[in-house]
């Protein structure tokens, strides 16, 4: 006869303040956007057959929570839910939104010196059936410890999931655009609009020199893209046995990108140079007029260069990835 042990349940998190403007802001910009909706969509679909009755899913980089609205739309089984992102100002939206539902718990990714916990340090080890990630995984720097993390949270043969819409690969064809290669592109004709606008001149002083020294906060929010092969190494050292890739193109609609692109807390790593971190509020005006602006050139570059897009929407590509955890 097998006797039962009795596991401890994993500390669950509350917020402790308010939500935050800047959560407030990308939750509303993203939340209806149809290239998040196709995109979360399709990863749902890859992993929905691995997932059953009473599983603990966990949305991994859960953010504000745009993501998890979509799990539980999508899925008609009964399952728990587990939020889990590093940002407590993100998933206090979070929680505002989805706390009061039934089988739904969050987790906060304590910061570590100078790391974050991982996740099986969070939840605990086999703790959870599935992982699932959305448009997060660009966004993690050390790739190798995160992925053994994940894999130490999963059961035995449990799955891990995710999609990014940010990574390099051979094969992609000219003109399919990463998502965040736009905010790169934004950013220039930002600078060549500074540089050549009366209006806003009072940005070119030593313009150069703040180009160079917010580099780092640009990489930070929007960070360079990894090859595919990257993932795919970690992975398998993880302890990962990975599905080949898929690639799907979604079109992404200007009036939904520019609301991605208007949102404050995004602003500070589209273009830094104009405020920094903590711009006043003529320096916050200023900052959004000009990645408006840029950002309607842009679409105007796209619709006449570009042979993928047209005059309403450029077309991304995103990359979905599929592991089950090796048994030992």
């Amino acid at each position: 006869m097998t006797i039962g042990i009795a596991v401890k349940e994993p500390e669950f998190w509350k917020p402790n303040r308010p939500t935050s403007r800047g959560a407030t802001e990308f939750h509303d910009a993203v939340i209806d956007a149809s290239w998040n909706h196709q995109c979360v969509d399709k990863l749902i679909n890859i992993a929905v057959p691995n997932i059953h009755e009473k599983d603990t899913v966990v949305d991994f980089g859960c953010g504000t929570g745009t993501s998890s609205i979509r799990i539980l739309e999508k899925l008609k089984i009964d399952i728990r839910l587990w939020l889990v992102d590093n940002s407590p100002a993100w998933l206090g939206k979070a929680y505002e939104i989805l706390s009061s539902r039934p089988n739904i718990s969050f987790f906060l990714l304590e910061k570590k010196d100078k790391r974050y916990a991982t996740l099986s340090e969070t939840i605990g080890k086999e703790s959870a059936n599935h992982v699932i990630s959305a448009n997060t995984v660009h966004l993690i720097p050390n790739l190798k410890e995160t992925f053994k993390g994940i894999a130490e949270a999963l059961k035995s043969k449990g799955m891990f999931v995710f999609n990014t819409g940010n990574v390099l690969r051979e094969g992609r064809k000219k003109g399919i655009l990463m998502l965040d290669s736009t905010v790169y592109r934004v950013h220039d004709i930002a600078i060549d609009i500074i540089r050549n606008d009366l209006k806003f001149k009072k940005y070119r002083e030593n313009l150069d020199k703040l180009i160079e020294a917010y580099a780092p906060l640009r990489k930070f929010i929007f960070p360079d893209p990894k090859p595919i092969q990257e993932y795919l190494n970690a992975l398998k050292e993880a302890g990962f046995e990975c599905m080949e890739p898929v690639y799907n193109c979604f079109r992404l609609k200007y009036s939904d990108w520019i609301n991605f692109l208007r949102i404050k807390r995004l602003q500070a790593g589209i273009l830094p140079e104009v405020g920094g971190k903590e711009p006043t509020p003529e320096q916050e005006k200023d900052r959004d007029t000009l990645i408006i602006m840029s950002a309607k050139k842009l679409f105007k570059e796209l619709e006449k260069f570009n042979p993928f897009a047209d005059d309403k929407s450029y077309l991304g590509e995103w990359v979905f990835v599929s592991a089950s955890k090796i048994s030992r």
